[in-house]
């Protein structure tokens, strides 16, 4: 190494040194930062797994409730008639609630000798083309001799024995044996005709049903069976109308009959040869019990997973680091404009200060008045208490009315607490970003009207006529829960400040908009606090003359405008306020983010 670079380096090592040291750390927090998008991912597609594999049991359950209903109906019945099994699985409306589900049927447990016998009965019944198929010699057979809805597919199961079949003849021993319902492998199912384009493999699920009383042995249960109620399931429409997180988007799902994920035992699978592959997929397998029957469950990710859940906090902190490292190295090597960053850097102090100063001020006051506002409810609540304990240890007859009164006044302050309480709530979701909204679609007047009917009572207390005008049907999407919160923070105002006046609530709407307005005929609101009356604790009267913390009609604008909407008002003092809400009917436009809170700094008298 010559003597010049030598020099270099000594002259520069703790700027090579800051160098190297920064680099070392963008690596680590690189990784750290990745590491943590990674587990993120991997919480993501685990939620997914356990919500799938519990929409898969929950919904067999449900259909092996079903069975048991009908199994029911053979247990309460003498005979069950061809006819009222029509009309009870009719009632079921089965293929809309239950999907998947191909056929309800019942199958009777007949003897060899047995069967002559029930086919002629099943001729004059009305079949004369009735036969027990396939005829194979043995000492039991388990017939179909219900089945509904008794249309073209389904016909084919009349008359088919089911203990015929290896596969279905274990599922019948395992019901007939244990008396609990039974899953069956997979089959496919007779009533499927075999040129169908949409040919589906399935399986069957049966409910044994004995005579009375109920047997508790094996022994006794062969002794008194009398047939199976069954249902017969096509896979891929069962599977299909599941939801959860992901299915058929960025998630697949294949499940397998049995234990293991042999290629011939697969029931379904959501991936097609058009299903685009990528590298390093995640991927889980479990094995559930459906029935008494094991099944196979392997979920597995899309690239489009990862394209969803890519996040740009590693190559941020990777740049950052990098620039950061190099920016040390300089300012280390040259020393260049110290004085500069010095004052630049104390001038920021100073920002700072007086920001966190008039943080702290704000925060104060808030909790002075938070402070009042909540030991007003609580001290009233106390005080009801001590006079309720006192009444009831008093050694004297109980006095009710008191009593009632009592514990009215105790309801009335625990709802008034649980609105504060509620109110700081959604101050903090909005300040972080959390709040989320569930879109649908609503009729704006209706959802109007059902909120001015549950004020009514409290609107008779105060003497006010609550007047509704809804020209029109308005239907947009939007989220009915926060539109419930805004139009009773309206209401509630109005009510509030509106010294017994009527209050006017009108709906409106055009194409693309719809128009809500909540006038009272109260106090009013001054020009110059118009404006402020939106934000955090802030109002435009006295909180000495009414309570709450101020934060209603900034929730309220928060909500409006995470719906791409807005609000304002007009008003004049002495003559009432009119709060106008403006709402695209379409709803917020999809990935806009929730406005930011405007940064809170005390303009006038503090709102409770």
């Amino acid at each position: 190494m010559s003597p010049p670079l030598l020099s270099h380096l000594r002259r520069n090592a703790a700027a090579y040194g800051a160098l190297l040291t920064g680099l070392l750390i963008t690596a680590g927090a690189t990784a750290y930062v990745q590491r943590g998008v990674d587990l993120r991912r991997e919480q993501l597609f685990e939620n997914a797994v356990t919500d799938g594999s519990v929409a898969l049991l929950q919904r067999m359950d449900m259909y092996q409730a079903m069975l048991l209903g009908t199994r029911g109906v053979f247990s309460g019945s003498q005979e069950v008639e061809r006819r009222e099994f029509r009309a009870y699985t009719a009632s079921l409306e089965a293929r809309r609630r239950f999907p998947g589900i191909q056929s309800i049927g019942f199958a009777q447990w007949l003897r060899e000798e047995d069967l002559p016998r029930h086919e002629a009965e099943m001729r004059a019944e009305g079949f004369p083309d009735y036969r027990v198929r396939p005829r194979i010699v043995r000492q039991d057979h388990a017939v179909i001799t219900m089945v509904e809805p008794f249309d073209g597919n389904n016909a084919r199961a009349f008359g088919f024995d089911i203990a015929s079949e290896p596969v279905r003849h274990a599922a019948l021993q395992r019901a007939l044996e244990t008396g609990l319902p039974a899953a069956s492998g997979k089959v496919r199912l007779v009533s499927e005709p075999k040129s169908a384009p949409d040919r589906q493999v399935g399986f069957l699920l049966y409910v044994p049903l004995y005579e009375e009383p109920e047997p508790s042995t094996p022994e006794a249960r062969r002794a008194q069976i009398q047939g199976f109620v069954f249902g017969a399931f096509r896979m891929r429409d069962l599977v299909e109308g599941l939801r959860f997180p992901g299915f058929q988007s960025t998630i697949d799902l294949t499940i397998y009959d049995g234990g293991g994920t042999r290629a011939t035992d697969l029931l379904y699978t959501s991936r097609s040869e058009q299903t685009p592959k990528g590298r390093g997929l995640l991927r889980e397998q479990l094995t559930v019990l459906v029935a008494g029957t094991p099944w196979t469950l392997v979920f597995t990710t899309r690239s489009a997973f990862f394209e969803g859940t890519r996040s740009s906090h590693p190559a941020t902190v990777a740049g950052g680091g990098l620039l950061m490292s190099l920016l040390v190295f300089l300012v280390t090597r040259a020393q260049v404009n110290a004085r500069a960053s010095a004052e630049r850097a104390s001038a920021e102090q100073r920002r700072l200060a007086s920001e966190a100063r008039a943080a702290v001020r704000v925060r104060d006051e808030f909790l002075s008045v938070a402070a009042h506002e909540l030991r007003t409810p609580l001290t009233s609540l106390k005080l009801q208490l001590q006079l309720l304990f006192r009444q009831l240890h008093q050694g004297e007859p109980v006095d009710t009315v008191r009593l009632e009164r009592g514990v009215e006044t105790c309801e009335r302050q625990t709802t008034r607490l649980t609105k504060l309480v509620d109110s700081l709530l959604d101050v903090s979701r909005l300040s972080s970003g959390k709040l989320e909204l569930q879109l649908e679609s609503l009729e704006l007047g209706e959802l109007v009207r059902e909120l001015v009917h549950r004020f009514e009572a409290e609107a008779q207390t105060m003497n006010v006529r609550l007047d509704v005008d809804t020209p029109e049907p308005v239907t947009g999407r939007w989220d009915r829960l926060r539109l419930e919160q805004v139009i009773t923070n309206l209401l509630s105002n109005a009510l509030k400040y509106g010294h017994g006046a009527p209050v006017e609530v009108r709906v409106l709407g055009d194409e693309a908009e719809a128009r809500l307005e909540v006038r009272d005929r109260g106090i009013g609101i001054a020009p110059e606090d118009a404006a402020r009356v939106f934000d955090r604790f802030e109002r435009a009267v006295s909180s000495r003359h009414y309570g709450g913390l101020g934060l209603g009609l900034f929730i309220t604008r928060q909500l409006v405008e995470a719906h791409g909407g807005r609000i304002f008002l007009e008003s004049h003092p002495g003559q009432g306020t009119t709060f106008i809400v403006v709402l695209p009917r379409a709803g917020p436009v999809p990935g806009t983010p929730l406005p930011p809170p405007p940064p809170t700094e005390p303009t006038g008298p503090l709102a409770p």
